[in-house]
């Protein structure tokens, strides 16, 4: 997956509230915000540092840290993260660093004096994924054919029936998110413009979908959001038990204004890792 695939919504985790109690805005040295996710079998990218505000502002996210010293630690080796961007994120620039299943990481990040830490393990992936059906046959739109909106219509209804689902084991009943993305260099869209062109999107990503966490084992794609003809990459991904905690305590009743679960010794925030595993399904023209 590619940096800033994820931003995860990754997912609706950037707001850390201080005690409404609090009226003040903390600075950097004296209260920040770390939010750090590890994916295995990909790059270190998704670390973001603000600084921490109170739940009674206004704006509750704080301004983006860029100054941060950033160091990640596997195996007692240390490996220093970069900053990314204007916008508080870091990532690791080599390629010598892997993150698998079972690893142990610890992050330590300094602003000014102030060093927050944390510890978290890479879960295994999840088991048992498989999709309802791999391939999916459309019929192809011509702009010129005399039938045009009647095949329109005709797409969008068979769109709407079709049932595509991805499973997953899930027998302890934990959190997993699903991401859907399409995997073709070019992405040649399903339905033509109102001036009768096809849309070609260069890049994989470009379209992309990330799923709320839940604790059911299926997840039903709405195939009505497809746009693009080819291959399709679906990876569900388990969610740690940390991150678990702090999702399912921001997305209580919102008249709790306790501050929520973090794992960040000496700071606010999350340090967490995810694990996934793939498959696929391709949209095809009919014959």
């Amino acid at each position: 997956m590619k940096p800033g695939s994820l931003k995860l919504a990754v997912l609706f985790l950037f707001v850390f509230f201080t005690s409404c109690e609090d009226e003040i805005i903390y600075s950097p040295e004296e209260r920040f915000v770390l939010q750090a996710y590890l994916y295995a079998n990909e790059p270190v990218w998704d670390v973001t540092v603000r600084n921490a505000v109170p739940l009674t502002v206004a704006d509750s996210v704080g301004e983006p840290i860029n100054e941060a010293a950033v160091i990640l630690y596997k195996n007692d080796v240390a490996y220093t993260l970069v900053s990314s961007s204007d916008s508080g994120t870091y990532h690791y620039p080599g390629d010598d660093l892997q993150v698998e299943t079972g690893d142990i990481f610890s992050i330590e990040t300094t602003v000014g004096e102030k060093t927050a830490s944390a510890t978290t393990t890479v879960p295994e992936s999840p088991s048992g994924v498989f999709m309802s059906t791999d391939t999916i046959e459309l019929p192809e739109i011509d702009p010129d054919d005399y039938l045009f909106f009647e095949t329109m219509r005709d797409l969008r209804a068979l769109q709407s029936e079709i049932q595509l689902e991805v499973f997953w084991d899930n027998p302890k009943n934990e959190l997993h998110f699903v991401v859907i993305e399409n995997a073709e260099e070019e992405q040649v869209s399903i339905f033509p413009d109102f001036g009768g062109n096809f849309t070609r999107i260069g890049g994989r990503g470009s379209f992309r979908r990330i799923t709320p966490p839940t604790r059911e084992s299926s997840h039903q794609i709405n195939f009505m959001e497809i746009q693009y003809w080819g291959k399709y990459v679906v990876k569900v991904y388990r969610v740690n038990q940390e991150y678990a905690n702090l999702y399912e305590n921001l997305t209580q009743d919102s008249r709790d204004l306790n501050e929520p679960p973090n794992n960040i010794k000496n700071g606010l925030g999350i340090f967490s890792a995810f694990n996934s595993q793939r498959v696929f399904f391709y949209v095809v023209k009919q014959e």
